[in-house]
């Protein structure tokens, strides 16, 4: 156990540090919550009875990782970004109050969300083949004064991180993180737990108040992407790739995991053995696809309309 906790530290380091010396990421305000100690206790003969992927191998475990509370500057506040899916019992969406109190035009306010939150996501996979599980309750939220979003903490990280590109380099210890995922796939760490799991219910929540249109919202999606492509035309090859315009994408059906096996969704040895595929999906942003073509200049967006 001791072992194990401290490979996960060294996921941690290096992903700190990966982040720290990226210029992209640091101008985002992008940031981890490190896990620095953990403890777990293992019975011997259960671990033994039960194999691989057995709960009697995990039956007690601690985990301590670092607060966000003292990275806060003053007026600021944390949220766990599943929250902003939170519909009230009068129908009243959280997401469309902070938009209200923020007193910024909704296109803006989800625009600072989408750069504080998507941007990260697109440069770890695009530059590094780096991918995490961000769903809402790994993601922390720092807001400032009035509901605006300023910056995103990511969490549950060693176990929970994949490196895609076999360029990548990681310290000898971390290799464990390394995964092989056919190329068409990849991209599904994006369209499936990005579009798929979370920004279509945010979409369809403010629609259904009247804040924002979902034709606006994936409007605003498409244009974080294509300002980010444009932003950094050394990834053009990568871009046109995993090309996130596509007019449909894989549906990968995560529900089924727990139907399949109600012990272990995921073998994180080989994870992509686990995906449920059925069909596809339509792409929101597909539409929405510049032709200016990556690393040429165009006119800045009227953010704000």
């Amino acid at each position: 156990m001791e072992s194990y906790f401290r490979v996960r530290q060294v996921i941690n380091d290096w992903l700190n540090g990966l982040i720290a010396a990226d210029p992209v990421l640091t101008k985002a305000g992008f940031g981890i919550l490190r896990e620095r100690a953990a403890i777990g206790y293992r019975h011997r003969q259960y671990g033994v009875a039960g194999g691989k992927g057995s709960p009697y191998l995990k039956m007690l475990a601690a985990l301590w990782r670092e607060s966000p509370v003292p990275r806060l500057q003053p007026g600021e506040r944390v949220m766990t970004m599943a929250a902003l899916l939170h519909v009230a019992r009068d129908g009243e969406s959280l997401a469309a109050a902070l938009i209200a109190e923020s007193g910024r035009p909704a296109r803006q306010w989800l625009r600072d969300y989408l750069d504080a939150y998507l941007v990260p996501v697109l440069h770890s996979f695009y530059a590094y083949g780096l991918v995490y599980m961000p769903h809402g309750e790994n993601v922390i939220l720092v807001l400032g004064e009035g509901g605006t979003v300023r910056r995103m903490l990511f969490k549950d990280i060693a176990e929970e991180i994949a490196v895609l590109d076999p360029d990548t380099p990681l310290p000898p210890r971390a290799e464990r993180i390394r995964a092989e995922i056919a190329d068409e796939l990849r991209v599904l760490s994006i369209f499936t737990d990005v579009f798929d799991c979370f920004l279509r219910f945010l979409a369809a929540d403010l629609d259904e108040d009247g804040t924002l249109s979902e034709e606006a919202f994936w409007s605003v999606v498409a244009d974080c992407i294509a300002d980010y492509q444009e932003s950094n035309p050394q990834l053009a090859d990568r871009f046109e790739e995993f090309d996130l315009f596509v007019e449909r994408f894989p549906l990968s059906c995560l529900n089924r995991l727990q139907l399949r096996d109600n012990r272990q969704m995921v073998d994180l040895d080989d994870p992509a053995s686990a995906l449920q595929l059925a069909g596809t999906l339509e792409n929101p942003i597909a539409r929405h696809r510049r032709h200016t073509p990556v690393g040429q200049a165009r006119p800045p967006p009227l953010r704000g309309a």
